[in-house]
């Protein structure tokens, strides 16, 4: 037995290695060829090499057949320019001498890993790997997986804090089978229910800007969340281009651009799986962490599946949806709504054309407000409307007395259908909706866009300087068509950390997927301090924001007009008097800029700016 094992890892490393590399490579994600080396004699001597072989031959047979089927279609093609495309499509798989990569202890590892195959003594050792009783230093870098281990290994490296323009940022590396796991910790708090964003590589995107994915947006957002919540840790998985690898990944998107397919299909057309992530060891890298349950910061119900499957309790999700910048990036959403089930807004639901009721001066608003806030600098605070109905004797909400004689304030429904399509589009064309706490304990409004090609939801953001906001809000707890951001509460920093009253409320909404912001308070007030606020809003990445009231935050934002907090006012002037109910009116007299109106429906539109 001992003589056919020799003999057959003999076999594997002079006649496998150097045509099976490259086949072996791309179906391991892209891991060190040396590494393969070391993988799969490690494993031969675990499992058998007989069965290794086997293994082998399974994985290097099936994609090149579905990439040969592939361009014998093509070949037989009457469209020259896909025949001449046939040659030109990378071959990942094909058989080749494997890419050389050397690094500082390559010659000891060898050496140890043929002495462990052909009966040599090897063991571990704390500064590289001991034959045969000779210590050599060894890098880590391409270090054997651990003994005895499973084909899914990860193991801890190191850790270190960094600074970057987020702040400094807590990194912890991992090593595994598919390559280097890196989690940026924020914090994991008691370690139940915490953010958690599972963020696969994607250069195209987070180095170069692509337009043709939302990943850097996606990255930068649960970034600036978790940093400014210090809550959170992102783990970044080495699987660009969903597992098939930087090159690869051009080369779909080559196939998209030349024939008009999308990402399924162009991988599928290169012989390669739509999808090749995977989470297998996330388990383990959130037991070393620390981390008991998350709330996955995604779109992609795969990646729910994935991790539950590794054994990580996802206790819900917090949507990470990035409004599309350019047509390229609305037709990759739509693919990854239709093709994977990803929980996105359709595609009518992106800014599209006119609707009838809108026609004339108020879609004219609407494109004047999208051009200035495209334009609006990233570096100048978050663009800013304020758009609320008022009745025609000043009211923006009807009032009834309590039997304890107090009044306390109820919804009313103001405006007509063609001004409540204007604020739906109105929504849809901002990042985030502001309002404050007591319009959420009287109205419980979602907050939503619930017209068809209005545009995305906005993000909700609660001003509740002392987290007055029920676990149990429809904002919290309703899910919306296409999914959202999470909501963000704006409140107080606690002096001395709190009581435990306050802090109890503060577990309830994060349990509950709530975002909660810690801004300054204002002196004399007690209450949070607007322009804290505004700075905060704008780390977290929002770029445009639209206010729709209570009756208290009008006023205060009415009494900052020195500040600058606001660019645009949309009032609603609705036809009809209730005689009595909750004012807006401020003593404040902010000076308009190019203020006009216009009549749409039954009601007058007022617009102007700051």
């Amino acid at each position: 037995a001992q003589d056919a094992a020799k003999n057959s890892c003999t076999a594997l490393l002079d006649a496998e290695l150097g045509a099976g590399l490259s086949h072996l490579a791309f179906a391991r994600r892209h891991r060190s060829p040396f590494g393969l080396i070391q993988f799969s004699v490690v494993q031969s001597c675990a499992h058998a090499l007989a069965g290794l072989s086997r293994w082998n031959s399974t994985m290097r047979s099936l994609p090149t057949v579905a990439t040969s089927a592939w361009q014998r279609a093509v070949a037989s093609s009457r469209q020259p320019t896909l025949r001449a495309e046939a040659r030109l499509l990378p071959r990942p798989l094909a058989p080749g001498p494997a890419p050389q990569r050397r690094c500082q202890g390559d010659d000891a590892r060898a050496h140890a890993i043929l002495h462990a195959t052909v009966g040599g003594k090897v063991r571990q050792h704390s500064t590289g790997i001991v034959v045969d009783g000779t210590s050599r230093h060894a890098s880590p870098i391409c270090e054997l997986p651990p003994q005895g281990s499973e084909a899914n290994w990860v193991r801890r490296v190191a850790s270190t804090t960094i600074p970057t323009s987020f702040g400094p940022l807590h990194m912890v590396a991992f090593q595994s089978h598919m390559g280097d796991i890196l989690a940026v910790v924020n914090g994991i708090g008691d370690g139940h229910s915490v953010p958690v964003r599972v963020h696969d590589a994607c250069l195209t995107g987070e180095v170069f800007g692509s337009l043709k994915c939302d990943c850097g947006q996606q990255l930068q957002m649960a970034l600036a969340m978790q940093v400014k919540t210090k809550l959170g840790v992102v783990i970044y998985m080495p699987q660009e281009g969903r597992g098939i690898g930087l090159a690869n990944k051009i080369a779909a998107y080559y196939m998209q651009e030349e024939h008009g397919m999308d990402t399924v299909d162009a991988n599928l057309a290169l012989g390669l799986p739509a999808e090749m992530r995977d989470y297998s060891v996330l388990g383990r890298v959130m037991e070393e962490l620390g981390v008991r349950s998350v709330l996955l910061m995604t779109n992609n119900p795969f990646k729910v599946k994935e991790l539950r499957a590794a054994g990580v309790l996802v206790a819900g999700t917090l949507p990470l949806v990035v409004a599309p910048v350019a047509a390229s990036t609305q037709k990759y959403l739509e693919t990854k709504r239709k093709r994977m089930q990803h929980d996105l807004p359709p595609a009518s639901s992106a800014p599209g054309a006119c609707p009838a009721a809108l026609e004339g001066p108020a879609w004219d608003l609407l494109c004047s407000l999208r051009s200035e806030i495209e334009a609006h600098s990233r570096f100048a605070g978050p663009f800013t409307v304020l758009s609320f109905a008022t009745s025609l004797d000043g009211f923006i909400a009807d009032s009834r007395t309590t039997p304890g004689g107090e009044q306390e304030q109820c919804p009313v429904a103001l405006s007509g259908e063609e001004s409540m399509t204007l604020t739906h589009h109105l929504r849809g064309a901002v990042d985030a909706i502001l309002v404050g706490v007591g319009t959420v304990l009287a109205d419980d409004p979602l907050l939503s866009v619930r017209r068809e090609g209005a545009g995305p939801s906005p993000q909700p953001i609660v001003l509740d300087s002392h987290l007055r906001l029920p676990p149990e809000a429809r904002l919290l707890r309703a899910a919306v068509a296409g999914g959202r951001a999470p909501t963000v509460v704006l409140c107080v920093r606690p002096e001395d950390g709190g009581d435990a009253e306050r802090e109890a409320r503060a577990a309830a909404l994060r349990s509950a997927g709530a975002v909660l912001v810690e801004c300054r308070a204002e002196e004399g007030t007690g209450r949070v301090c607007l322009e804290d606020a505004w700075r905060q809003l704008e780390q977290l990445g929002v770029r445009s924001l639209m206010v729709e009231g209570g009756a208290e935050v009008i006023a205060a934002l009415l009494r900052k007009r020195d500040t600058k907090l606001m660019d645009r006012l949309v009032v609603t002037q609705a036809s009809a008097i209730l005689g009595r109910g909750v004012s807006w009116a401020s003593q404040s007299r902010p000076s308009l800029l190019e203020a006009h109106g216009f009549a749409l429906g039954r009601d007058m539109i007022l617009a102007a700016k700051f």
